[in-house]
Formats: C-alpha cells, structure tokens, sequence
C-alpha cells in the first residue's frame, strides 16, 4: 500500500521550433520518492525535425500542422491496486518566454493541457498533440471579417516577429495516485 501513498514523477522537457528547423530533444528526468518502483516512460514516436507551422499554412516540404509525441508508460511493480496515471503540460514557452505560451495548444490523450489514465499491470498509452494557433489581433480580425473572438494577442505583427524561428518548450509531467474508491 506505500506505493499508493507515494507520488511518482517523471518530467520530460519538449522543444522545437516554430517556423524554423529544429531537432525534437527529450530530457527526461525521473524522480521518486520513498518506493523502489519505477514509472518507466518510453517515447514510441519518432523524434520530430521540421518546422511547426499555424493550421493552412504547411505549404513546404518540412513544414508540420502538428507535432506528435507517444508514450508508453507502465509500472515496473505488480499493483494490487488500480490508480490513475496523470499527464499534464506545463510551463509552455517560446524563445524562453510565457508571453505566447498561450498560442501552444497541447492536448494530452484527446484533452487540453492534461489528462487521467486509469493504470493496472498494464502499458499506457499517451499520445501528445501539439499544434500552434495563428497570432490574429483585433485589426486583422477586422479587417478580414473575423469573428473577434478569434483575437489572441495585441499585435500580431510583434507576435509573429517574437517567436518567428524560437524553440517552442513545455515540461511534461507524469505522476500516480490512489484512484478514488467509490462506494
């Protein structure tokens, strides 16, 4: 039952560029605590080069709509137990800065920026997409008869310049815990 009471981690960093080539490097650290368990965390899909560009614009070859990433994750310990395997995205960066981290959707398993997987003596399998909105502000909307909801940042000139070519970054976060008992 330690293991239940216990948190496992496991971070892995993701960086690539926006509109600009760039090889996909994961480090992964892993930290534990207490419990001679292992999350093990396998990357399944291929590292991503190329260049990750808004929805309609991947109009060269090398250049992607979206990026990919797939994990198998399992426990090295029989669990007598069922318990909920978490994955979420966080600190979400372009060229160092949060500042249009907004503009980096990550959907984890289907689900924006996390996700709950049920984990019993079995691999599981995550599958990250991650794709960048296009930088539209109030004028462009405007001016191409958009609705203003659309709007995303205060000039998309500037917003295009600031990450135009800048690794895009984001920590993923694997950890377990007690599934909660229903009676």
């Amino acid at each position: 039952m330690l293991l239940l009471a216990t948190t496992l981690g496991f971070t892995s960093t993701a960086a690539f560029a926006y509109w600009t080539n760039t090889t996909l490097q994961s480090n992964v650290e892993i930290e534990f605590t207490e419990e001679d368990a292992n999350l093990v965390i396998e990357q399944t899909s291929n590292d991503f080069v190329g260049m990750l560009v808004p929805k309609n614009y991947a109009w060269f070859e090398g250049e992607y709509e979206e990026v990919q990433l797939v994990y198998e994750v399992n426990i090295d310990k029989t669990l007598v137990k069922e318990v909920n395997l978490l994955v979420e995205a966080i600190n979400v960066e372009v060229g160092g800065s949060s500042e249009y981290g907004h503009l980096i959707n990550i959907e984890i398993n289907g689900t924006k920026d996390s996700s709950t997987n049920d984990l019993f003596n079995s691999t599981v399998l995550v599958t990250v997409v991650i794709t960048i909105s296009e930088p539209i502000d109030l004028e462009e909307a405007n001016s191409l008869g958009l609705d203003e909801s659309l709007v995303n940042v205060g000039d998309s000139v500037a917003a295009y310049e600031a990450i135009h070519g800048q690794v895009i970054s984001f920590d993923l976060v694997f950890s377990v815990e007690p599934k909660d008992i229903e009676e």
